[in-house]
């Protein structure tokens, strides 16, 4: 199985377009210590041939731009793509703004759970994704799928949805207390196998750590985890919000209650953070928080990342 990071920060990608914190004004100047990133998605594929994403950002045409194994075919027909599947994760728009990307004439099958579907069937605008090339189909926690085409033709993969703590997107806030914003299936962690047994895990999302994903983690080859925030205060002491990452569904990278803490056991499981907030000192590779990270065993996804299992 070989995996592309395609994009690795948080929703704005990095640096965010309308933010000047430190992070973002270094990545601007082009310090070499300080990668630009896009929004967090993966592109997985059995055969290096046809591919699957794991979300759909909202810069994926440009990361379909940026990798040339996602260019068409040139002996193919005059509009063809190697994408032949995306599964979708939550109903974010940092997940599904990238599918009107795919709206022009391509073949795919979209696997997502009846949550999001609803979101999608229920917005006029991704109406241009034409029914008759676009099959969706159903994901349920923890019930397998086999992955296959627009054709039906398997892809060598199966994903397994999977409960992980958060909340509904924020544009469903509205209207909503506190504690209605937690909904069990508004977020899913994603496990893609392939024949090989090889297995990857995707959780861009997570408000924390519970005893089914740590089991998962254990059996899993390498975990792409949550690495949004640093720590919890972090948008509110930087000036550039009132949430706490808690509020916003993401467990803090540091800190007893955190990512790092709840991991450490996870030895033989390579561990990747992905999603990374403008503001999480880890995206500046020479910055002590990012020395911690290393020396806890984790690395700091960034676009063009590749791993072969």
């Amino acid at each position: 199985m070989r995996v592309i990071v395609l994009g690795s920060a948080a929703g704005g990608g990095f640096p965010q377009w309308n933010c000047h914190c430190k992070g973002c004004r270094r990545a601007r100047a082009g310090d070499p210590a300080v990668k630009p990133r896009t929004q967090a998605s993966l592109a997985v594929s059995a055969d290096g041939v046809r591919w699957v994403l794991l979300n759909a950002s909202p810069d994926l045409p440009s990361q379909l731009r940026d990798h040339v194994i996602l260019h068409p075919d040139h002996d193919g027909p005059a509009r063809n793509n190697p994408v032949a599947a995306v599964v979708i994760s939550g109903g974010d728009i940092d997940c599904i703004a990238g599918l009107l990307t795919l709206r022009e004439g391509h073949e795919f099958r979209l696997y997502a759970q009846d949550f999001v579907q609803a979101i999608l069937n229920g917005n006029q605008v991704f109406s241009v994704m034409n029914p008759a090339l676009v099959r969706q189909e159903s994901l349920r926690v923890n019930e397998p799928v086999a992955l296959r085409d627009a054709a039906g033709q398997s892809l060598g993969l199966s994903v397994e949805a999977f409960p992980v703590p958060g909340k509904l997107p924020l544009y469903q806030e509205a209207g909503r207390d506190l504690a209605a914003l937690v909904s069990d299936d508004s977020v899913i962690g994603l496990s893609v196998k392939d024949e090989a047994g090889h297995r990857i895990l995707f959780i861009p999302g997570c408000a924390y750590v519970t005893p089914d994903i740590l089991t998962r983690a254990q059996q899993a080859d390498i975990l792409f985890f949550d690495g949004t925030l640093w720590q919890d205060r972090e948008m509110i002491d930087a000036g550039l919000s009132q949430k706490t990452g808690a509020r916003m569904g993401h467990i803090s990278v540091s800190g007893e209650a955190g990512t790092m803490a709840a991991f450490s056991a996870l030895t033989r499981t390579r561990k990747v953070f992905i999603h990374i907030n403008n503001t999480n000192p880890i995206l500046c590779d020479d910055s002590e928080e990012a020395k911690k990270v290393q020396e806890n065993g984790w690395d700091v996804a960034y676009d063009g990342m590749e791993v072969t299992l």
